[in-house]
């Protein structure tokens, strides 16, 4: 039987979408990295679909519960990982990036560990759907970095100084979308209605709650 942990993210069904993403491009003999492994419920996911080359790397090693994969102790914001002289087909972050205080570094790593064809994973909150734009322009606020979002939460990211920032690791997305596909499932039902009108007159491309990239080494 296999074993199953709660998976922690702002929206329900985040990993079951991410884990098909994953399957549709690798086989299960693919080395798979997971960057902020948390308590390990990705890993653990990705173990019970038949994935077992999996590493999983934390700095807090007493919240790691998963039984699929090895793990690593270490600071994405500070220091090195264990990891060197490896690399990874597939790299993985799962809402990590927004509660890291150097996020260069943290795509140094991704850069340093990542195959010359390999995929990097990346998800984050959204903040560029109509609905979040129009929160800005009302209150002066991002959504999930104010007050009323998670406290951890310390670097917003938009696309543009992303892809700048990927530009100095040699990165570069090669393909964005959102979970919920269509529209949020976390917001008022007012905002949400406010946000639909607009879209009358402005172009909503990502308007679900959840960013996720494809990433790869530019060419």
């Amino acid at each position: 039987m296999n074993h199953v942990l709660t998976e922690f993210t702002m929206v329900k069904g985040l990993h079951e979408s991410l884990a098909l993403a994953v399957e549709a491009r690798f086989d299960k003999n693919s080395n798979i990295l997971d960057l902020g492994a948390g308590a390990g419920a990705w890993l653990e996911r990705l173990g019970n679909s038949g994935y077992h080359n999996l590493y999983g790397v934390d700095k807090d090693v007493e919240r790691f519960q998963a039984s699929k994969g090895k793990f690593i102790v270490a600071d994405l914001d500070y220091g090195t990982i264990g990891l060197e002289g490896q690399t990874f087909d597939l790299i993985t972050s799962i809402e990590v990036i927004e509660h890291l205080e150097n996020p260069g570094r943290f795509l140094r790593h991704v850069a340093e560990f990542l195959n010359h064809d390999g995929y990097f994973l990346l998800t984050t909150p959204n903040l560029h759907s109509v609905l979040c734009r129009i929160r800005l322009l009302l209150t002066g606020n991002l959504r999930q970095f104010d007050t009323k979002g998670e406290p951890t939460h310390i670097y917003p990211v938009f696309l543009e100084p992303l892809k700048r920032l990927l530009t100095l690791h040699e990165l570069e997305i090669i393909e964005s979308w959102t979970f919920p596909k269509s529209t949020s499932v976390t917001s008022r039902p007012s905002l949400k209605l406010l946000s639909s009108l607009a879209t009358v007159f402005l172009r909503d491309d990502l308007p679900g709650d959840i960013l996720c990239l494809w990433i790869r080494r530019k060419p």
